[in-house]
């Protein structure tokens, strides 16, 4: 898969070339149409951007920023489409108690996006 491979080749070291892994996402998009599971590789470029994090140390803001916007995409999503949220719950928050310990304010900036979600104030 292209987009792991920019974080975790078989070989050496991933590039973490983030233009590379959205660029993946876009593709998938266009070849499938099939938004459920484009929002679930939406998730995975996260979860993989914080587990390279968790193991090579801290990146930089632009990194961070780069996840948060992708994981807030994939909030959003869940927003409009409550069996989304549900099938998509305990991966939302799996990635938030992974980034404990992260720089940058991106531990707390999942943690709000995560609890921002309307199903849970109900």
């Amino acid at each position: 898969m292209r987009m792991l491979d920019e974080f975790f080749p078989a070989k050496g070291f991933g590039k973490m070339r983030l233009t590379k892994a959205k660029s993946a996402i876009t593709n998938f998009k266009k070849l499938t149409n099939d938004h459920l599971k484009t929002v679930a590789l939406m998730l995975f470029y996260v979860e993989v951007g914080t587990e390279f994090t968790n193991t090579y140390g801290d990146i930089d803001e632009r990194f961070y920023n780069s996840m948060l916007s992708m994981y807030n995409k994939v909030i959003m999503e869940c927003e409009k489409d409550e069996k989304l949220f549900h099938d998509l719950k305990n991966r939302l928050y799996d990635v938030v108690i992974k980034s404990d310990g992260i720089g940058w304010g991106y531990h707390d900036g999942l943690e709000d996006l995560y609890y921002s979600i309307s199903f849970l104030q109900e």
